[in-house]
């Protein structure tokens, strides 16, 4: 997986939850607050494609265009 699929798959994820009426968030800001809320050593491994998509968003420095 590239960067730009792993950023929509959390982005995806992450607008799944309730935000209280806020904007769904891009793919490079859904990357930026999930590196500001967990480390890669929180990530909980659910054997899926979400699971190794943060994986890969926390281990790299890397921003989406």
């Amino acid at each position: 997986m590239n960067l730009e699929t792993t950023a929509a798959i959390v982005a995806a994820d992450q607008n799944a939850g309730d935000w209280g009426g806020e904007p769904p968030m891009s793919p490079r800001e859904a990357v930026e607050h999930v590196r500001n809320i967990m480390t890669l050593d929180e990530v909980v491994d659910y054997g899926d494609e979400n699971t190794e998509a943060y994986r890969l968003v926390l281990a790299s420095s890397d921003l989406p265009s």
